[in-house]
């Protein structure tokens, strides 16, 4: 069985790294720095899951998993984000737009067991 294909968007070089250093293991990891990065590489490639920053230059992770669920809609979209109570947010997820918003900084055990969760 091939590994799930997941797609993890942050402006932050720091966080990409540490990403795909703890789940390149169980998953097959792509990173963008930013949304116009994450929509080149969806028009290239595909993808089972998309987790994204949400404060990101240019457009938000809320943003960008809208123009997802538009363009790409069964693909599974995820929040990882220090504002989870941020409004927008709040009502992504009440309108069908992310799944879920995780927390950061992200526990990698919880973070996989979320990922592995959203990939059922």
């Amino acid at each position: 069985m091939s590994k799930a294909h997941i797609l993890y968007v942050d402006d932050e070089p720091n966080n990409l790294f540490a990403f795909k250093s703890v789940f390149r293991r169980n998953y097959q990891v792509a990173t963008a720095a930013d949304a116009t990065e994450a929509i080149a590489l969806l028009e290239k490639e595909e993808f089972d899951l998309v987790l994204s920053d949400y404060k990101m230059p240019g457009m938000t992770g809320v943003a960008l998993c809208e123009y997802i669920k538009t363009h790409f809609p069964k693909l599974k979209r995820m929040i990882i984000s220090g504002y989870a109570d941020e409004e927008d947010i709040v009502l992504a997820v009440e309108n069908g737009v992310i799944a879920k918003s995780i927390a950061k900084p992200w526990n990698s055990e919880m973070l996989g067991h979320e990922i592995a969760a959203a990939l059922k």
